[in-house]
C-alpha cells in the first residue's frame, strides 16, 4: 500500500477507536461527553485539536469497576500516546475485563494461571546447567549454603516455594506456609531440589531476544530490591525471608513479562512520562502501573501476582505481606512482624524504582520514600542511599544499614518472625 494511504488508514482507525471510546463513555456516564451528541464535534474539541478533556466523573448513577473505568479513560486520554491505536488492543482489554468479571478468574488472569501451571513461572536463569552441577556436588553441604545457590535463580526459588506449599508438603511441614529456601530444601531433600532444577525450562524459554533481555533486566532490578531490603532490615530479622518477601512483591511484574511480553511493552510505554509540548512546563505524567495494567490486560498486575502465589498454596498471612502498600499514603506503624516485613519490602521496591529515574529526580523520589516510611521503619535518606550502594556491591547483601545484630542466615527455624541471634 502507498505510504500516504497507509498513514491515512491508520489515522482513520485511531479515530474510529476514539469514537468507540466516546460511545463507551456515554454508556457509563449516562450522558454524552462534553454534553455534545455529535461524536465528530466532540473529537474536534479534544486534544490535539482542542483543549477539552474527557474523563469519567467519579460521581455516576451506577458504580463503575476500576478496570472498566481505566479502559474507558484510556480511550479518551488527553495524551494521544496513551490512547488505543487499534480495535484489537481495545478488544483484548475489554475481553479480559469481561472474562474476569464473569468468572473471577478469566481473561488474561486465567490464561496466565494456565501458562504458569504448564510452563512454570519463569525460565531458569542463564547458567542453570552449571547450578545443577553445583547442586549435584554439594551433598554434604549445609542447607544455608545450598539456599545461597538457589536464590541466584528466581525460577528455581519460586519452583521450590511452589513445591513445598502444596497441600501434601504443608502436612509434612506441620501446616503453615514455608517461606525460606532453607526449609524448602530440608523438606524436599537435595534430590528434590535437583529434580526441580532439571525440570525448569532453560533460558530464555519461548521468549524472543528483546523480550528475554527485558526479563533479564527486570530480574536484576528485583534481585537488587531484595538486597536493598536486606540492608535496611532491623536487627534480628531473617535476611532470606526479607529477600523473598521483596521478590514476591514483584511476582506480578515478573510473570507478566515472562508470559505476556508484548503487553508488558505496552505497560512500560503507558507508564513513561513525556516531555511537555510547552517549554518550561513539567513533563506529561504516565499512567500508574494499576491504570496501565487495567487498560492493557483488563486486570491488575499485582492481583495477577497474588493469584499465582495463591495457586502455589501460600496462605493469607503471606499474601498480606506480598501485597505492596498502596502509593500516595504514609505507612503506618507496624502492628506486628507481618506488617513490618510488608512495609520493609515495599520501601525497598520503591527505593529501587526511585533510583531508576533520571538523575535530577532520584533524590526527590527517595525523599518521598522517606516521608512514607521514615517514621514506621526509622529510615533516613542516608539509609536509603547507603542501602543502594551496598546492593550494587558484590556481597553487599550481607551488610545491614544501622543494624548491630542481623538475623542468622543459617537459622533452622522456618519463621516469618524474628530469627534467633547468632
Amino acid at each position: 500500500m502507498d505510504p500516504i494511504e497507509l498513514q491515512a488508514q491508520r489515522q482513520s482507525a485511531e479515530r474510529d477507536v476514539l469514537a468507540m471510546g466516546l460511545v463507551l463513555h456515554r454508556q457509563l456516564a449516562h450522558q454524552p461527553a462534553l454534553d455534545e451528541e455529535d461524536l465528530g464535534r466532540v473529537i474536534a474539541r479534544m486534544p490535539p485539536a482542542g483543549p477539552e478533556l474527557v474523563r469519567l466523573p467519579w460521581s455516576l448513577p451506577r458504580p463503575v469497576p476500576e478496570a472498566l473505568r481505566a479502559i474507558a479513560n484510556r480511550c479518551t486520554d488527553r495524551q494521544e500516546r496513551h490512547r488505543y491505536r487499534n480495535a484489537r488492543t481495545l478488544s483484548r482489554a475489554l475481553q479480559g475485563w469481561l472474562d474476569a468479571e464473569a468468572s473471577n478468574a478469566g481473561g488474561a488472569l486465567s490464561l496466565l494461571l494456565d501458562r504458569v501451571r504448564a510452563q512454570g513461572a519463569l525460565p531458569s536463569a542463564p547458567g542453570g546447567s552449571v547450578r545443577v552441577s553445583q547442586l549435584m556436588r554439594m551433598e554434604r553441604e549445609r542447607t544455608n549454603e545450598l539456599a545461597e545457590i538457589v536464590l541466584r535463580d528466581l525460577a528455581l526459588s519460586f519452583e521450590l516455594l511452589r513445591l513445598v506449599n502444596t497441600a501434601d508438603a504443608q502436612l509434612s511441614a506441620n501446616g503453615g506456609a514455608v517461606l525460606t529456601l532453607r526449609r524448602a530444601i530440608a523438606l524436599l531433600g537435595l534430590q528434590g531440589v535437583q529434580r526441580a532444577a532439571q525440570a525448569l525450562r532453560p533460558w530464555p524459554g519461548s521468549l524472543q531476544p528483546e523480550a528475554a533481555q527485558a526479563l533479564a533486566s527486570l530480574i536484576a532490578t528485583v534481585q537488587r530490591a531484595g538486597r536493598v531490603a536486606q540492608a535496611l532490615r532491623p536487627p534480628g530479622y531473617d535476611r532470606e525471608v526479607v529477600h523473598l518477601v521483596t521478590l514476591l512483591q514483584n511476582l506480578g511484574r515478573l510473570v507478566v513479562q515472562a508470559h505476556f511480553p508484548e503487553e508488558a511493552v505496552q505497560l512500560r510505554k503507558l507508564m513513561q512520562s513525556a516531555p511537555s509540548d510547552k517549554p518550561g512546563e513539567p513533563d506529561e505524567p504516565g499512567m500508574t502501573e494499576e491504570q496501565a495494567s487495567f487498560a492493557v490486560l483488563g486486570a491488575d498486575v499485582q492481583a495477577m501476582g497474588l493469584a499465582v502465589a495463591r495457586q502455589w498454596g501460600l496462605d493469607d498471612s503471606v499474601l498480606h505481606m506480598v501485597r505492596r502498600l498502596p502509593l500516595g499514603a504514609p505507612a503506618r506503624a507496624a502492628d506486628g512482624d507481618d506488617d513490618l516485613l510488608r512495609a520493609l519490602a515495599s520501601a525497598a521496591n520503591e527505593t529501587v524504582d526511585a533510583s531508576a529515574l533520571p538523575a535530577a529526580q532520584v533524590v526527590p523520589a527517595l525523599q518521598r520514600v522517606v516521608q512514607r516510611y521514615g517514621r514506621a521503619l526509622g529510615l533516613t535518606l542516608k539509609d536509603l542511599q547507603q542501602a543502594l550502594q551496598l546492593a550494587a556491591t558484590p556481597g553487599g547483601e550481607d551488610i545491614t544499614v544501622g543494624a548491630s545484630a542481623p538475623g542468622s542466615p543459617g537459622a533452622a527455624d522456618d519463621t516469618l518472625r524474628r530469627s534467633e541471634p547468632r
